[in-house]
C-alpha cells in the first residue's frame, strides 16, 4: 500500500508521518458535505492519521513523502481486527451450546469470545505493536523549505 504523507517529527531513524484518509472517504457525499458518516464515526471522524515510519529516504520535518507498507501485513491486520472476533464468537457460541441446554449461556459465551478477542488484540498491539514499524518512507516528493538542509 502506498500513501502520500507529511513528516511531522523525526526520532533518529524513525519518523512520525501524518497522512489523510482517502480510500474510505472518496466519493462519499457526506464527506464533501462535512456531515460525516458511520464509517467516519467508527474511525473517530478523523480526516488524517499518524504513524511511525522507517526514515530510509532521509526525510525531514515538513517534507511530503511517499510511505509504503506491505499489503499482506495490512490484510493480516484487517483479518485480525474484523474477521477473528466474529469467528471466535461463533466458535464460542457453538461450543457452549453443545454442552448446555440453556439458551442464554451460548449467547453469553459468544459475547465473551467476541469481547475477549478484542482484549487480546489490544494486549498484542500494546506489547508487540509498539516496537514494530511496518511503514517505510520510500521517496521524498517535495522538501520543506529549511535553512538546515545539507
Amino acid at each position: 500500500m502506498r500513501t502520500k504523507a507529511t513528516v511531522v517529527e523525526i526520532h533518529d531513524t524513525v519518523a512520525i508521518v501524518e497522512a489523510r484518509r482517502t480510500s474510505a472517504c472518496e466519493g462519499c457525499h457526506k464527506a464533501t458535505e462535512g456531515n460525516g458518516c458511520s464509517v467516519c464515526s467508527l474511525m473517530g471522524s478523523e480526516q488524517s492519521f499518524r504513524s511511525k515510519a522507517r526514515n530510509t529516504a532521509g526525510a525531514r520535518v515538513g517534507d511530503e513523502v511517499w510511505i509504503e507498507s506491505q499489503t499482506s501485513r495490512m490484510l493480516w491486520y484487517s483479518v485480525l481486527v474484523f474477521l477473528c472476533p466474529i469467528l471466535v464468537m461463533l466458535c464460542a457460541w457453538g461450543v457452549v451450546s453443545l454442552f448446555t441446554g440453556n439458551e442464554i449461556l451460548p449467547v453469553l459465551g459468544g459475547a465473551l469470545g467476541f469481547v475477549g478477542t478484542y482484549l487480546g488484540i489490544m494486549v498484542y498491539s500494546r506489547m508487540i505493536g509498539k516496537e514494530r514499524c511496518d511503514v517505510e518512507i520510500t521517496e521524498i516528493i517535495s522538501q520543506s523549505p529549511s535553512e538546515n538542509r545539507e
